[in-house]
C-alpha cells in the first residue's frame, strides 16, 4: 500500500518538472512498476512559506496515516521534496521509518547501509549549498535592480491601483486610473462607516474586477470572476 507525495516551494516556480501534477505522474508510475496499490495522492504547495516549517498540512496528514498503519511505503520524486533543509529531510525520514513506513525516492536509490545512508546525507548537503547560493545570487541580484532604479514586485505584479511601465530603461510604477477610482471608492466608503465586509458585497454587486481576476485572466476561480471578499478589501 502506497502513498504519493509530492511538493514545490517558493523555488520551485520557474523550473521545469517543479510542478505537483508532474511529480505526482512520476510517483504514481512508479508505484504501477513495482505493483504497489496507490490509496492516496497527497500535493503541498508551500510557496510563500517557511520551508524550515514541520507542521505542513499534506505532510503531517501522511505521518498521521504511517502511525495509524494505513499504508507501508511512501513514494516521493527526490529526497529535498520534503524540505529545503537537510535537518528537516533527515527528521521527516525517521519519523516514517519509526512508525514503519519505508521512503522511496523516484530519481534517486540509497541502501539501507551505513553507505547508503553517508551518500544520501553527502548529496543532501550539496544540494542544500547548491540552493543557499542560488538563494545568495538572486538576492544579489534584485539588490542590484532596485539600486538601479527599479521597483521589486512579487510574482502577483504591480500593487492593485498600479501598474507597472519602462520609463528611462527603468520598471517603474505608474497610477492606473480605472483601478485607483475603485481604490478611493473603497476609502470613501471605510470613512463613511462602512465595514469590509459591507465594502466587499458592494464591489460584488458592482461586478467590480478583483486584483486576482486581473492577474489570473485565463485562470477560472472557483468562486468565479468579480467576488470580493472581506481580506482582498483589507489588503487594499
Amino acid at each position: 500500500r502506497a502513498v504519493l507525495y509530492a511538493r514545490v516551494s517558493g523555488d520551485d516556480t520557474s523550473k521545469d518538472g517543479r510542478n505537483l501534477a508532474g511529480q505526482l505522474d512520476m510517483c504514481r508510475e512508479y508505484a504501477q512498476r513495482q505493483g504497489w496499490q496507490v490509496i492516496a495522492e497527497l500535493a503541498e504547495d508551500e510557496r510563500g512559506v517557511s520551508g524550515a516549517r514541520m507542521d505542513v498540512p499534506e505532510l503531517s496528514r501522511a505521518l498521521d496515516m504511517a502511525e495509524s498503519g494505513s499504508f507501508d511505503v511512501l513514494v516521493v520524486r527526490e529526497m529535498d521534496r520534503f524540505a529545503r533543509k537537510l535537518a528537516k529531510q533527515l527528521v521527516v525520514e525517521e519519523q516514517f521509518k519509526r512508525a514503519g513506513v519505508g521512503v522511496v525516492y523516484v530519481l534517486e536509490e540509497y541502501d539501507d547501509t551505513p553507505e547508503g545512508r553517508l551518500g544520501k546525507h553527502v548529496r543532501a548537503t550539496i544540494a542544500e549549498y547548491e540552493r543557499e547560493k542560488t538563494r545568495e545570487r538572486t538576492l544579489r541580484g534584485r539588490r542590484r535592480s532596485v539600486m538601479a532604479g527599479n521597483v521589486m514586485l512579487h510574482a502577483g505584479g504591480a500593487p492593485y491601483g498600479y501598474r507597472k511601465i519602462e520609463k528611462d530603461g527603468r520598471a517603474v510604477l505608474e497610477i492606473d486610473d480605472g483601478d485607483a477610482a475603485i481604490v478611493r471608492l473603497i476609502f470613501d466608503w471605510y470613512v463613511a462607516g462602512y465595514t469590509i465586509r459591507a465594502i466587499a458585497r458592494r464591489l460584488t454587486d458592482m461586478q467590480v474586477p478583483t486584483p486576482s481576476d486581473k492577474v489570473l485572466k485565463s485562470v477560472p476561480k472557483k468562486r468565479g470572476a468579480c467576488q470580493w471578499g472581506p481580506s482582498g478589501v483589507n489588503n487594499i
